[in-house]
């Protein structure tokens, strides 16, 4: 059902409705008529979801597991006073229409700027699971 996220992104809050609706059916499959909170789950709820794949295949792309060029429409900010030198933060390319704002080079810099300094220098493999904590760990439930 998530395969290829990062490409085919949900646009739309319509869209995004109906793949949590797909989801959602898929949790009462499992666990009933009455769902245990996310957690226990085991599953992230769509949106933690989204999020986690698209910082998959960024930190992949960044390193060169991938032939996709991410960074070709982000730049560096310009660094500000208690910016950390060795990680500096991410800026996406200037927009003109609200569509822009789906795709995928601006709509993961933001959260790619809220990792913390040790994920960011992972190894590739160490990633998905560390980034996976990580968002558990911030998820507002």
């Amino acid at each position: 059902m998530t395969f290829g996220l990062p490409a085919w992104h949900p646009t739309t809050v319509e869209n995004l409705q109906k793949l949590e609706r797909v989801h959602r059916h898929g949790l009462h499959f499992i666990h009933g008529r009455h769902l245990p909170p996310p957690l226990e789950q085991k599953m992230m709820p769509m949106a933690m979801h989204l999020q986690h794949t698209d910082l998959v295949f960024f930190k992949r792309c960044l390193s060169g597991a991938t032939d996709f060029d991410a960074m070709a429409r982000i730049t560096e900010r310009r660094p500000l006073r208690g910016d950390d030198p060795q990680h500096p933060k991410l800026q996406p390319a200037t927009i003109r229409t609200k569509f822009a704002e789906s795709v995928f080079s601006f709509r993961v810099v933001e959260p790619w700027n809220d990792l913390p300094a040790a994920l960011k220098d992972c190894p590739v493999d160490q990633f998905p699971a560390l980034c996976k904590e990580y968002l558990w760990r911030n998820f507002d439930q």
